[in-house]
């Protein structure tokens, strides 16, 4: 047996190595993680390199084969259970990346019909215009709080009805507001958003600890994956957005080209917002009928561990235990919302750096582009995420330090970059490339890591 694994040599009793003879050494030494009883990270570089190369190939031979033979028996069975699997469990982010992200994609043309409001603030305070992005934020954080306590303490199940029924009345709100003035209007636009945004701040632990627990749970070796492939869904809802604006636009305008008329501009917001109104009644009723057992694996383990995740035990576990990892969770996390929704709330700010003459189907076109950077990412993301020469930490690492390295140079040289000609060029590199980065980094990973290190009896403190 070779002695480079001892460090990480697991002891069923003090003192006492659990050797190849005995009757547990099969779950203790597990063939996706050692190679005989070597820890396989303990093993020399060439030799690690090769073990894991060669278990990614075995597991992707036999994936392609089980792809192979359903598909040979019935070519949509595979649509189906990706459908299933992946798209049904990240519905709710799919809404949630189609309306909050709306409020960047629709501005541009907000700005063109009723310059007098969102530009020169002749008729509409300038702090309420503003507030339509902030209530948002504030309607997230409210409602991951809420929902923290909702999901662990009566329920996914209920906490995930419970997002859908508030995100559809936020629906009908968006869709049917209205004001007596210009500026009344805008009032019940940031308001009719912070109630949907309630639901939505929900939506993040409920289908991380979804993903995590439902019928995928038992696959160790791809947990990363099938949590990332519902989370991308979020990336989906914010190209069906783009999507829906630019087809209500030509349907209702008759064109893409200025100028911009009252009534199609509202046409063009309203529809777009009942759109998703149709996937929410349909995501209410799913939860209803078809998520029946959403909470035995939480039954189990608070009956296991006799907790509740509300108690004086969960709590002291939480501060004593795991505080670092609290800390490495919620920080990382800040750190990425931080650019994150920056870059999504104010993009229309961005696009006009990108694209300064652009009418408004121009910026939307130039928002397409943004979006399929970020698809590419999150698909990579979920392709790499349970690889372990690269995985989850490196993931991360490289995400955070390629968005840093982006960002210092556009706010470096952000008044050169500006200028027309050839600096537009590099600043649209930039800015695109960093959405690549976010996915196919931080964005993905803090998701899924908030859902990993914690045992389920404390999970509803990185919840909130």
């Amino acid at each position: 047996m070779a002695s480079y694994g001892v460090p990480h040599m697991p002891r069923f009793e003090q003192g006492d190595l659990v050797t190849s003879e005995h009757p547990l050494h099969e779950e203790v030494f597990p063939e996706d993680t050692y190679v005989a009883d070597v820890f396989w990270a303990d093993l020399p570089f060439r030799e690690r390199m090769r073990w894991a190369n060669r278990q990614s190939n075995n597991l992707a031979r036999q994936e392609l084969s089980a792809l192979g033979a359903e598909f040979k028996k019935d070519p949509l069975q595979p649509v189906r259970d990706y459908f299933n699997r992946y798209a049904v469990t990240g519905v709710g982010l799919f809404v949630e990346g189609y309306t909050l992200f709306s409020v960047g994609n629709i501005t541009p043309l907000l700005q063109a019909v009723w310059p007098q409001c969102w530009k020169t603030y002749q008729v509409c305070s300038k702090n309420w215009v503003a507030s339509v992005d902030y209530l948002e934020i504030v309607g997230i954080i409210c409602g991951q709080v809420a929902v923290g306590v909702i999901g662990d303490w009566i329920g996914r199940r209920w906490g995930m009805i419970q997002d859908a029924v508030i995100m559809f009345i936020g629906t009908i709100l968006l869709t049917a507001m209205w004001g007596t003035s210009l500026n009344g209007w805008v009032i019940m636009y940031g308001f009719s958003l912070m109630i949907y945004s309630f639901g939505v701040g929900g939506e993040y632990p409920m289908t991380s600890t979804r993903a995590m627990e439902g019928d995928s749970a038992g696959d160790k070796l791809h947990r990363g994956r099938n949590v990332l492939l519902a989370f991308l869904m979020q990336g989906w809802g914010q190209l069906a957005n783009q999507v829906v604006l630019l087809v209500c636009l030509l349907a209702f305008h008759g064109g893409g080209s200025p100028p911009y008329g009252e009534v199609s501009a509202q046409w063009t917001f309203r529809v777009s917002f009942a759109v998703v109104g149709v996937v929410v009644l349909w995501m209410i009723y799913h939860r209803i009928y078809k998520l029946k057992y959403a909470d035995e694996t939480l039954r189990r383990s608070k009956r296991r561990q006799k907790v509740t995740g509300y108690d004086k035990k969960s709590l002291h576990l939480t501060l004593t235990h795991y505080w670092h990892r609290l800390l490495g969770t919620a920080g990382c996390w800040f750190c990425n919302d931080f650019f994150f929704y920056g870059n999504k709330i104010f993009q229309s700010t961005f696009l006009k750096v990108v694209s300064p003459n652009s009418t408004v189907m121009g910026t939307w076109l130039w928002s397409l582009v943004y979006i399929g950077c970020a698809l590419v990412g999150y698909y990579l993301a979920a392709f790499l995420v349970d690889n372990k020469l690269y995985g989850r930490k490196w993931m991360q690492a490289n995400g955070f330090l390629a968005c840093f390295i982006l960002f210092l140079i556009a706010s470096v040289l952000f008044t050169s970059l500006e200028k027309p000609g050839s600096p537009i060029k590099v600043f649209q590199f930039l800015y695109f490339f960093s959405s690549f980065w976010s996915q196919f980094g931080p964005n993905s990973t803090t998701f899924l890591l908030a859902a990993e290190v914690y045992p389920v009896c404390v999970l509803r403190y990185w919840l909130t």
